[in-house]
């Protein structure tokens, strides 16, 4: 999962749904505020977004119950991030004509975009129950219950997307995320093969894949996919670091320093990368390098309990045992237990 992150949290922006007209013929009554309409329209296709906003809000001045114009101005909108703005008219367009039941998809989304996850959901559930088929519908609604820890029914919703849609590459990668989260891992290694099969420039889940890999205990396989991931995005910070990761538990600690070195590089404040190079350090018996690792994070982040911890397992080795139990203490307070273990020795 933008990356569940998974970054489960990836947008992706949605067309606006434009409503074309049924008829070429134009109703004498309302002949001008049907021309102020397909010039919006026509501003739409070719992005003059603005120029849009214009044609509709004249539409609309000239015929109030106008659907079809609040509907497509609350795209517009949408586009223009103005997203409150966007559900009142996706209000106003459901009000004139209760059919138009693709504006609890688009509204759903809308309120998705600007945080109200749960007025999104709402409209998703509601939209589905009214017989929406948009694959993205269940898919964003399949997100958020992800990101509530309603793993079992995020399942569903991506089955249903990818039922609805079968090349949707970004359903398949969140559905090996549900599953890795259900310990389902040989499941979750299909799906993220399928996401690669369908895009195989999705960094993100080759990443995935890697951890997944990485938990069944496939380190040379999991280190491919995070070169895969690398390869794609040279900047994956984080699949430098979980690359890193695979070498540490293969026991190349040289190897992985250089990984956990440039995770560091790209991102200065990457403190799990900082805390596994300190780490390997100390495999490599470099404890005095590991202290000023450790140090570094704790000045970025007082309340990094593992920095703590581990500082305090260095120092014991370079025969500071009072430095040591004061750093597992610390440690203990900022909620690790394991330092309890090595508080013992303290006692």
């Amino acid at each position: 999962m933008k990356r569940l992150f998974i970054p489960l949290l990836v947008i992706l922006m949605t067309s606006l749904g434009l409503q074309a007209q049924d008829s070429t013929l134009v109703v004498a009554e309302n002949q001008e505020a049907e021309l102020a309409y397909n010039k919006g329209i026509e501003n739409v296709k070719i992005k003059n977004f603005q120029e849009a906003l214009t044609n509709f809000n004249e539409a609309i001045s000239l015929k109030n119950d106008f659907a079809k114009a609040y509907f497509n101005r609350a795209g517009v909108k949408k586009e223009l991030n103005k997203y409150s703005d966007a559900v009142a008219d996706y209000n106003a367009a459901l009000q004139y004509d209760p059919t138009m039941i693709s504006v609890y998809y688009l509204r759903g989304r809308t309120k998705h975009l600007s945080g109200d996850n749960a007025g999104a959901l709402e409209d998703y559930t509601k939209g589905a129950e009214q017989g929406v088929k948009e694959a993205l519908l269940f898919y964003y609604s399949g997100v958020i219950k992800f990101q509530n820890g309603d793993f079992e029914n995020a399942l569903t919703d991506f089955n249903l997307a990818i039922n609805a849609d079968s090349k949707l590459a970004l359903a398949y990668n969140d559905r090996g995320s549900t599953y890795r989260k259900l310990e389902k891992y040989d499941e979750s290694i299909s799906d993220y093969k399928a996401a690669i099969r369908i895009d195989s420039k999705l960094d993100f889940a080759w990443n995935n894949l890697g951890s997944v890999l990485r938990r069944k205990d496939k380190q040379d396989d999991a280190i491919e996919a995070y070169s895969e991931a690398i390869k794609i995005n040279k900047d994956y910070y984080i699949a430098y670091n979980n690359r890193g990761s695979a070498k540490y538990e293969k026991k190349d600690y040289a190897g992985a320093i250089k990984d956990f070195d440039q995770a560091i590089k790209i991102k200065s404040d990457y403190m799990p990368a900082m805390n596994n190079m300190a780490s390997a350090k100390m495999k490599l018996k470099e404890y005095k390098a590991a202290v000023d690792i450790f140090n570094q994070i704790i000045d970025k982040d007082p309340k990094y309990g593992y920095a703590y911890l581990n500082r305090g397992i260095a120092k014991e080795e370079l025969r500071l045992q009072k430095e040591a139990c004061a750093d597992w203490t610390k440690a203990k307070d900022l909620g690790i237990q394991v330092a309890n273990i090595y508080l013992q020795e303290c006692n």
